[in-house]
């Protein structure tokens, strides 16, 4: 009997940290998609047509700032390994550098992304 409790602590603990949440998703994802289609079921009762939900625009920037943010990426990891091989850190130190310079160009490349994107914007605005 004690082996067969020493055995189940491990399997409620399993159970317990991947089940529980599953289960709880699951409900929440049932409750979600019967709570709207109730709703649209208590309009057409009452002749109501639902309205119809439209996806919102795509936003025509996504592909310009994935490439931005990349390069900025791209030359944050080359700068930073050019600084490390050249000033000899301790292990460390380059980790530290190589990160610092990669957090700096990318944050850069989000200002130019910015900059890009807003000047188009208030071209955009004026034309109409």
């Amino acid at each position: 009997m004690e082996e067969f409790m020493t055995l189940l602590i491990p399997i409620l603990g399993v159970i317990c940290i991947f089940g529980l949440p599953v289960i709880l998703g699951a409900y929440v994802l049932v409750k979600f998609i019967n709570s709207n289609s109730n709703e649209r079921m208590e309009l057409a009762k009452h002749g109501i047509v639902p309205p119809v939900r439209s996806k919102p625009a795509p936003n025509k920037y996504r592909s310009l700032r994935n490439g931005i943010l990349c390069i900025g990426i791209a030359l944050g990891l080359v700068v930073g390994i050019i600084i490390a091989m050249f000033i000899h850190f301790e292990y460390y130190m380059e980790f530290l550098v190589i990160t610092s310079s990669t957090i700096l160009f990318l944050g850069l490349s989000y200002l130019a992304f910015y900059l890009t994107v807003k000047d188009k914007e208030d071209l955009n605005n004026d034309n109409e």
